[in-house]
């Protein structure tokens, strides 16, 4: 049985902004997924299956929408990327459209965050100058770990299927959620809208430092949902099913919860390998986790983002998030996690 923890992170320099007086906005149910199996970089095969099992499920019952499909050739860079943070961008045609509730990527991640130095403590690690550092756990040698720093993450596409594209979400031109009732806070206009995105994909966060990797990607999205693989050498599996078991929850219960909803579904994942703590698999290619990341103005409304939204809220603009202010997260390890912690002091 996976174990779940919950973390709160406090002390973000606060941007408020007050939504008081808002009108009230259409709901916002669409349903945009987004996969890639043909690359030329690494061949995958079961990305377009898992997004359409999480989107077919989803779509199986009322309540969502569908919204874009975009497969392989058909997925672009530029469907990530915002054109009001100063580059190329068409994410509100595609990835972050108005009117949509949940937005899922399954493809290729870089896992160039993990390095093959050895370390005892987070001091031991090599500085680099700018960048943040851990010593995650060792895959191979449980008393030690490996230096890994807060490389921006990435997803990859294969727009030509001769030459793979990564898009930096930590510092580049990615920035989701923003309408005109989340506001401009985030610096890209207000004609996005989606609420909860899911990036699927390899090495999606580091653990411990998700707010330098994550913190310029919002921009109104309530939650957002990652792999994380917990040790160094760990990754996500190239899974058919993943969708699918976040999927089951909402129709299960549409009352439930969204972010442990995306936590807890990786105890219905299958395929994997091992973890050297025990348990291992559920999607995970050694030890990993689960994780649903939400930003907010303050306390109380990022632990209810977190840990209490459900898939019907989500629908409504103005649970959007209302600024940055304080980090909440959540997740459920495929191990025992709090007794085996992911990184050396």
């Amino acid at each position: 049985m996976a174990l779940r923890s919950r973390i709160i992170l406090l002390g973000l320099l606060i941007l408020a902004k007050c939504l008081t007086g808002s009108p009230a906005r259409a709901a916002e149910t669409g349903i945009t997924t987004e996969a890639v199996d043909n690359y030329s970089c690494g061949l995958l095969h079961n990305n377009k299956a898992n997004a359409a099992n999480f989107r077919n499920r989803m779509l199986s019952v009322s309540g969502f929408t569908a919204g874009a499909l975009f497969t392989d050739s058909s997925v672009y860079p530029t469907d990530f990327t915002d054109p009001d943070r100063g580059v190329s961008g068409a994410d509100t045609f595609n990835f972050d459209r108005p009117g949509d509730a949940i937005a899922y990527f399954s493809g290729h991640g870089v896992c160039d965050d993990h390095t093959n130095t050895p370390c005892t403590s987070q001091a031991s690690c090599p500085a680099m100058s700018g960048i943040q550092q851990v010593c995650l756990r060792d895959s191979e040698n449980p008393l030690q770990g490996r230096c890994a720093y807060g490389i921006p993450r990435k997803i990859v596409v294969d727009q030509t299927g001769k030459s793979c594209q990564s898009v930096d979400y930590t510092s580049g031109g990615v920035a989701w959620g923003e309408d005109p009732t989340s506001g401009g806070w985030g610096h890209a206009a207000t004609n996005g809208g989606v609420n909860f995105a899911v990036i699927d994909n390899s090495c999606g966060i580091t653990p411990s430092l998700y707010v330098a990797e994550l913190l310029n990607t919002f921009a109104g999205v309530s939650t957002i949902g990652l792999i994380m693989p917990t040790t160094v050498e760990s990754d996500a599996a190239d899974s058919a099913d993943r969708g699918q078991a976040f999927a089951a929850i909402y129709i299960a219960n549409p009352n439930s919860a969204v972010g442990p909803a995306w936590a807890n579904a990786i105890n219905s994942a299958t395929s994997g390998g091992s973890c050297q703590f025990g348990g291992g698999g559920h999607g995970i290619v050694g030890c990993g986790a689960n994780i649903a990341i939400s930003l907010e103005l303050d306390p109380p409304r990022v632990e209810w983002a977190n840990w209490t939204e459900t898939w019907q809220q989500l629908m409504n603009p103005a649970n959007d998030g209302a600024g940055q202010g304080w980090m909440a997260w959540i997740y459920t390890c495929n191990y025992d996690c709090n007794t085996h912690a992911f990184i050396l002091p």
